[in-house]
């Protein structure tokens, strides 16, 4: 009997339903929580677990934590608003206002974290019932994971108090992307995900002894990272050519047309580079350079050197791996960060905390059962900037999934919770 399992459209057969369903009847747990996890706009998938939730009106639970995207996922479930989360990211997330890649890259406009909190708070286009979720946690509760920038420590701020706006900002400013200072109780944050991407271990810590995740990414990939990378580069990538052209055909932008008159030139060497095998040692002088950099701190240093071996290798799609001159140094280079050493050591915390919250999944603690609701393959949905066709393909595979864990589990689970 395993304490660890998981559940997508792949493995709603007879035999996975029945495995779960026998572990989970009879038992009496003390705490039930949701776990959930960030991933930017392929939150859509989340969205769409959670408006099957609501729809069979399913929530036995006693904590709830998110990350990120997920965070902002979760409060509409807390507030009980079906389709709330598919409206943001596929009539929100997707609009110029909040994140346009052709000003990012001529202008470095980040994303408008703040237009998009606005919209959701109680004067905005689509506001939070915030009444309604406080009405919800009166015995229950809900945090969101947020990192302290000067430790980059994990750290759990409770949602729907008076600052919730600020918690959700926080949980939310991804590094490079927002570049406004997030300041809760004299100290500034970034986003969770820096440090907890999926915090199942903060809700065991708080005494959970059954944790569903949603997951929004296929459980048995554990190559999030690199996954990231070459989302974000390939998407820009892609779109680099176009806006050059759109550069040099705006003639009232002249000045920023010279000011970016490299671009061109430093795109085709960035994709030459891409399959050059000669780059590997480029890609070890890189880490190196980082690694005697007097600015990164000591922990950073010595988590370059001891993975030295890993950055000079590639992915199953032919790509090297994060660390490598490819995946970090050009991305960085490209957004105007450069070897900035907090987006370094932030990179670095990233990668480290969610091997550990992997390592924590595959060896769950006796006392403990989790079960990670998932997709059953890659999202079509990126991070960020997606097809409104794709968004509209995974909210429905989300829809699906979370209607057919009711159907099987639901009743098991709140029997299990008020027993």
């Amino acid at each position: 009997m395993t304490n660890r399992l998981s559940f997508s459209l792949k493995q709603s057969d007879l035999q996975v339903v029945n495995q779960i369903s026998g572990q989970l009847a009879g038992i009496e747990y003390k705490k039930i929580a949701l776990v959930v996890q960030g991933g930017g706009q392929r939150g859509i998938f989340t969205a769409g677990v959670f408006d099957s939730f609501l729809e069979a009106g399913f929530d036995p639970f006693d904590l709830y934590i998110g990350t990120s995207a997920g965070a902002l996922n979760l409060s509409s479930y807390i507030s009980r608003q079906p389709r709330f989360g598919y409206d943001f990211i596929v009539n929100y997330t997707t609009q110029d206002d909040f994140f346009n890649l052709y000003k990012y890259l001529s202008q470095q406009k980040p994303m408008d974290l703040d237009w998009a909190l606005q919209c959701v708070s109680p004067s905005g286009s689509l506001p939070l019932d915030i009444h309604k979720a406080k009405a919800v946690l009166s015995n229950r509760v809900a945090l969101a994971s947020a990192t302290r920038k000067d430790t980059l420590e994990d750290i759990y701020l409770p949602m729907f108090d008076e600052d919730w706006k600020d918690v959700l900002r926080a949980s939310c400013a991804i590094p490079v992307l927002y570049n406004q200072p997030v300041n809760i109780n004299d100290l500034e944050w970034v986003d969770g995900g820096v440090s907890a991407a999926v915090p199942v271990q903060e809700a065991w810590r708080r005494g959970a002894d059954l944790v569903i995740v949603i997951r929004t990414e296929p459980v048995e990939e554990h190559d999030e990272w690199d996954d990231l990378f070459d989302d974000w580069r390939d998407k820009i990538e892609q779109s680099i050519p176009g806006y050059i052209e759109k550069i040099n055909r705006n003639p009232s932008i002249g000045k920023l047309r010279a000011a970016h008159s490299d671009l061109s030139q430093r795109f085709q060497q960035w994709k030459q580079r891409l399959d050059d095998e000669d780059s590997v040692q480029q890609d070890a002088d890189f880490s190196d350079a980082l690694s005697t950099n007097a600015h990164l701190p000591d922990k950073v240093k010595l988590f370059l050197q001891n993975h030295k071996d890993k950055r000079l290798t590639k992915t199953n799609n032919g790509s090297w791996k994060w660390l490598a001159h490819n995946n970090m140094e050009r991305f960085l280079k490209l957004t105007g960060k450069g070897k900035n050493a907090d987006v370094v050591e932030m990179l670095t915390q990233y990668y480290q905390s969610y091997r550990e919250q992997c390592d924590f999944l595959a060896n769950v603690p006796e006392g403990l059962q989790v079960i990670q609701i998932a997709p059953e393959k890659g999202l079509k949905s990126r991070a960020l900037l997606s097809d409104k066709d794709d968004l509209e393909v995974d909210y429905r595979e989300g829809k699906v999934v979370g209607r057919e864990f009711v159907t099987h589990f639901a009743g098991l689970i709140q029997n299990s919770n008020t027993a």
